[in-house]
């Protein structure tokens, strides 16, 4: 048997623990920016800036608040699938991406948050980057450095660092199923 045979499929799925935590952390933002934009405090030095940018973190924060409530009610099932063929996170596209397809893994951290990046060869990149809205993001992704498609592990119940293990796990073993398997061309017919 090849050590690909031996690797379970992997199906996981949201952490309650890890989503009441960032529901806490973004209706916490969420009150903040509310009252610097609606000056609850009654602040007497507050500018025509720092009361815009406390809108603009009310939206963004109340969104993702939004977000987290909507994983936390509505998600009970797995969103992210890593077996011996490849890999298929639900939250970015329904097809699964073939490990013969990556080309390289990569991790981007900001602070304590880490974040693999699939290289996929150009072909297949470019069924994710689909529509504008994903376009944009990939772009904004380009310019912090993190090229690729992203498996973001926030409120997952497996961490950054045992993602990326486990992805390049799976990676080599389905690299050296498909190489240990050469295709047989037919013999020519005289």
């Amino acid at each position: 048997m090849s050590i690909s045979q031996n690797l379970p499929n992997l199906a996981i799925g949201y952490s309650v623990l890890r989503l009441l935590k960032m529901l806490a952390a973004g209706l916490f933002l969420t009150l903040l920016f509310a009252a610097i934009a609606f000056n609850w405090l009654n602040i007497k030095t507050l500018n025509a800036f720092q009361i815009t940018a406390s809108y603009v973190g009310l939206a963004v924060c109340g969104f993702a608040t939004i977000r987290v409530l909507w994983r936390l009610v509505s998600t009970r099932k797995p969103v992210l699938f890593i077996t011996r063929v490849g890999i298929r996170d639900t939250r970015i596209a329904d097809d699964t991406i073939s490990w013969r397809s990556v080309r390289d893994i990569s991790v981007w951290q900001y602070r304590s948050q880490m974040i693999v990046i699939l290289k996929l060869d150009p072909l297949v990149a470019d069924r994710f980057d689909v529509g504008l809205l994903k376009r944009i993001v990939s772009m904004m992704n380009k310019a912090v450095g993190a090229e690729g498609v992203l498996v973001n592990p926030g409120g997952l119940t497996m961490d950054g660092e045992t993602l990326l293990e486990t992805c390049k796990q799976y990676w080599k073993a389905g690299r050296l199923a498909y190489t240990a398997h050469p295709k047989t061309e037919p013999e020519p017919v005289h």
